[in-house]
Order: structure tokens, then C-alpha cells, then sequence
């Protein structure tokens, strides 16, 4: 019996691209104890600045773990949103996953907010930040696909009439095909090209 070597490394892999599980229901956060889902989501829209950070962790992670698709405009206002304990962190998980919380929930609904998530890159308003982070977010969703995500947002952008936004995701292309692995290289510039 012949036991292919790749195997264990394929897990590995596909261990660190799916979506980690809630720590617990309330995260540690007492003012989510017990609550539903849309609580924690009802939570989320408070007053940021009034909210608590462990609190915050706990109700994106709870919203993303339940793959709880009413939350995603909410997330999408979170993408800027910098876990405080990731500031000077290095090699923790992927670190945009530790860093920016609300990517891992975004990731964690999936294609069905992919239009979202180009709304957002194409914005007008949209900093810099927030479309590195959503465009990250769409090329977590397409997990070992890079390329077609990156496709993805080529075709939004052609599809596009305003010229701006056009460019806004052309430029999320372009970068996320500069951060591909060697081995995906050529595959993600080519897919920028078409």
C-alpha cells in the first residue's frame, strides 16, 4: 500500500484556510452570554466606540462561525477594524485573519457576499485599507483559486461604466497577483491581463 506524502501537507493547508471555530458562544464577553445570533449582530451596531473590544471579537466571530449571512453590511463597516492584541504580533495565523477579525467572518460567508465585497473596492469613499481588506477577503473566499479571484475582480472591472471604479478593482487585481505564491505567479498576472 502506497501512501501519498502530499496528503498530510493538503490537510495542513486546507486546515489553515478554513474558518476557525468560535472560542465559545459569548467569547469571553459577558454582554453576549447566552445571546443569538442576532444579538451579537445587534450588538455590532452599536456605537463603536462605546463597545468593548473582547465583546466585538466575540460577535464577529459568532456571526462568522454561523455563517450568518444578515451580517455581512455590518462586517463590511468592520474591514478597517484592527484587533488591538494583533499591533506588533508576528506569524499568528494569517495574520490578516488575526489583524482585521472581520475578514475571517466575511470569508466565512462566503460567494454570496462577493458582490458586497466589490461594492466596497469600487467605492469612491472606500480608504485603502478597506479594499486591501475586502479584496483580501474575496481571495480567501475563492481559497486555492487565487487566480480566480482575481479574475473575479477583472471582470467587475470591465464590467464597470465609471472608469474610477473600474481602476479601484483593476488595482486590487493587480495587487493580490503581486502576492501570489511563486508557484500561482504567472497564473494570477495572466488573469489580470484578461
Amino acid at each position: 500500500m502506497t501512501i501519498n506524502r502530499n496528503i498530510p501537507i493538503l490537510l495542513g493547508a486546507l486546515c489553515c484556510l478554513a474558518p476557525m471555530q468560535p472560542m465559545a458562544a459569548d467569547g469571553g464577553c459577558p454582554d453576549l452570554k447566552g445571546k443569538s445570533t442576532a444579538d451579537h449582530l445587534e450588538y455590532l451596531r452599536g456605537d463603536r466606540s462605546k463597545l468593548a473590544t473582547k465583546c466585538i471579537l466575540a460577535a464577529m466571530d459568532y456571526v462568522g462561525a454561523k455563517r450568518y449571512a444578515q451580517a455581512s453590511a455590518v462586517l463590511i463597516q468592520y474591514l478597517d477594524y484592527q484587533d488591538p492584541g494583533s499591533q506588533g504580533q508576528v506569524g499568528k495565523r494569517a495574520s490578516i485573519l488575526y489583524a482585521y477579525p472581520a475578514v475571517e467572518a466575511l470569508y466565512s460567508l462566503g460567494k454570496p457576499v462577493v458582490p458586497e465585497l466589490i461594492a466596497v473596492i469600487s467605492g469612491a469613499s472606500t480608504i485603502e485599507l478597506v479594499r486591501h481588506n475586502a479584496a483580501e477577503a474575496v481571495a480567501l473566499i475563492y481559497g486555492t483559486s487565487r487566480p480566480d479571484a482575481i479574475a473575479v475582480l477583472v471582470s467587475a472591472g470591465h464590467a464597470q461604466t465609471d472608469p474610477i471604479a473600474s481602476n479601484h478593482l483593476m488595482d486590487q487585481a493587480r495587487w493580490l497577483a503581486a502576492r501570489c505564491i511563486p508557484a500561482w505567479r504567472n497564473e494570477c498576472e495572466n488573469a489580470v491581463l484578461k
